[in-house]
């Protein structure tokens, strides 16, 4: 697949426009006031891609997103790149809010978090997923209890494929530098794109420097801890003390600052955060 964006901000793949399914004017927030430079990872929490993008289209909430990708790699756009599309929500991060404003949002059709059937997992709405991705939140579940691995439906390697594609020519296109997911800017309330979703590899393919198959972690090395924090900067709040010898993921840079993810015993991330990389080795 090769995927370009014309002159009206419309999504081409392969010399042709990609299904549209429109949301309407008044489930988005108009033409944005500033180009944005941030993307947003998102799952539908749905059935299909269509099924979202016809809910963008039709459903009661006013929301929408930019496009919606299925889980073959099938992509349906609902909203052109220079207007902003109401997929954030009640947001904030890195002393930014309101993201609706601020970025661009890319849904992957997936169920999301599962439940118990039996002695496997299912969709809220009963649907089997058979070899689910075994997990906790970083954030923590969405339901009781919150910090034991739960089911989570794996991203198809097609659907990673096309996201990775479009997100690589809204890089090209107007610069984005920034990749977080919903769970990273709705932290109390959204579980998106959820444990399932490499969003450390997926940033890295796009913006960072790292090899596709080598290792990418640090180890905090300050005898009397180090101060994991909501944003880039000693103004920014204290969200724990990172031990000695705390293993962590670097995820991007802002000056001296890195947002990393904070690595268990098995090199799962448990939570998100910035610290100042003159203590990291």
């Amino acid at each position: 697949m090769a995927f370009t964006i014309d002159q009206r901000h419309r999504l081409i793949e392969n010399g042709r426009l990609v299904t549209r399914i429109m949301s309407p004017a008044q489930n988005t927030g108009g033409a944005f006031a500033r180009q944005p430079s941030i993307l947003i990872m998102h799952f539908t929490y749905g059935a299909s891609a269509k099924s979202s993008a016809e809910w963008f289209r039709d459903g009661p909430k006013k929301v929408s997103a930019h496009v919606v990708v299925d889980r073959d790699g099938t992509v349906i756009q609902c909203v052109d790149f220079d207007t902003a599309a109401n997929h954030a929500g009640k947001s904030s991060w890195g002393g930014l809010t309101s993201f609706n404003n601020k970025s661009f949002g890319i849904e992957l059709a997936n169920w999301g978090y599962l439940k118990r059937s039996g002695a496997g997992w299912s969709s809220y709405t009963g649907v089997p997923i058979p070899e689910p991705f075994i997990a906790p939140h970083k954030n923590g579940n969405p339901y009781l209890p919150t910090d034991a691995p739960i089911g989570w439906e794996p991203y198809p390697q097609a659907q990673i494929a096309t996201a990775m594609g479009i997100a690589r020519e809204l890089v090209k296109t107007y610069r984005v530098d920034t990749i977080l997911g919903h769970d990273d800017i709705a932290r109390d309330r959204k579980w998106d794109p959820g444990p399932a979703f490499d969003m450390a590899r997926f940033r890295n393919q796009l913006l960072g420097d790292r090899a596709v198959d080598g290792p990418n972690t640090l180890t905090v090395r300050s005898p009397s801890g180090l101060n994991l924090r909501n944003g880039p900067g000693v103004g920014s709040g204290v969200l724990e003390l990172l031990a000695d010898g705390t293993v962590v993921e670097p995820v991007e840079r802002s000056g001296n600052w890195v947002m990393v993810n904070v690595l268990d015993e098995a090199g799962i991330a448990q939570k998100t955060g910035w610290v100042h990389g003159a203590f990291l080795v």
